[in-house]
This record gives C-alpha cells, sequence and structure tokens, in this order.
C-alpha cells in the first residue's frame, strides 16, 4: 500500500512539474516578436514595389519580408544554388548599409562593381562570403549571403544574376 501511495505521489508531481513547464514555455514565447514572415514575390513586388530575381537555377526558393520597427522594411529570397544555401536581400536606404546579419572575420574584402553600381565583396575562401552593393538611382541596398563556397567568382556571379539596374526595371 505504501508503495503506491508514493507512486501516486511521484506520478502527480510529475504530472504537474510537466504543465507548470510547458505554460511557462509558451508564455515565453508566445511574447517574443517576430519580424521575417513568409511571402510571395508578388507581394514583395506589391507592398514593397521590389524586383526580387532569383538566378535560373536557383532551387528551394522561398520569399520573405523582414519588419523591423521604425525602420524600412527588408526583402528577401532565400534560394540554394548547387550546393551553397544564399540570402537575396534589398531594402530602401538613404546611404549604402550592411544588410546581411552576417559578421564573420573576413579574411578578403575587395571592392567590386555590379553593372553601375559600387559596392564590396568579403568572404573567408571556401567559406561564408557577402556581396554588398548600392543603386544611388532608386536608392535601394542589395545584399547577398552564401553559406559555403564562397570566392569572388561566385559572388559576382550572382549578384549579377540576380541585380535588375533600375532603367531595366520597369
Amino acid at each position: 500500500m505504501r508503495k503506491i501511495i508514493m507512486f501516486l505521489l511521484i506520478s502527480t508531481l510529475l504530472v504537474i512539474s510537466f504543465g507548470c513547464a510547458s505554460d511557462v514555455s509558451e508564455d515565453q514565447s508566445s511574447e517574443l516578436p517576430n519580424p521575417i514572415r513568409q511571402s510571395s514575390y508578388d507581394e514583395i513586388l506589391e507592398t514593397l514595389g521590389m524586383t526580387l530575381k532569383v538566378p535560373e537555377d536557383a532551387e528551394n526558393v522561398i520569399y520573405q519580408i523582414i519588419d523591423i520597427e521604425d525602420e524600412t522594411p527588408i526583402a528577401e529570397a532565400k534560394f540554394r544554388k548547387g550546393q551553397t544555401n544564399c540570402t537575396y536581400r534589398v531594402r530602401s536606404a538613404a546611404e549604402p548599409e550592411d544588410i546581411t546579419g552576417a559578421y564573420y572575420d573576413w579574411t578578403v574584402t575587395k571592392e567590386i562593381e555590379i553593372s553601375y553600381c559600387s559596392g564590396e565583396i568579403s568572404y573567408i575562401e571556401g567559406k561564408e562570403g557577402i556581396c554588398l552593393w548600392y543603386d544611388t538611382v532608386p536608392g535601394l541596398m542589395y545584399s547577398i549571403f552564401v553559406d559555403m563556397d564562397a570566392s569572388e567568382e561566385l559572388l559576382l556571379e550572382i549578384a549579377n544574376d540576380v541585380y535588375i539596374p533600375a532603367e531595366d526595371a520597369n
């Protein structure tokens, strides 16, 4: 009898503690804002007025909008090119800024041009890398992030594949 009472007591305590733990988790997660929301090419074009062209050989394309409080939203396309995961972002900006959200100790940094736009690439050879460029005509900041196989050639290839100059966008 004593064992049965002890078993019931322990079982009751376990049920209560699991119930409390799940309530705490739910309360905490419901308070965290998620600025990233699924979108579509058409919604980004319609609501933000931005064209997000992805390379023809891109796979698993996902469009998103990043809403940041008191700032201009960022249009984003995530895709796979070969084995490399890529993140392409565009944002209205008064001046050049880093919108990649990728901060590494880059081993190579170099000034580049994408069409008529000035920019720079930064990467760790064979690993992560970014390409940033700014189109002054419409005031748009562009970025590419790759999670592997970074090289000057790859970053420039992807940037040139996705970029549509302002005069060609209409």
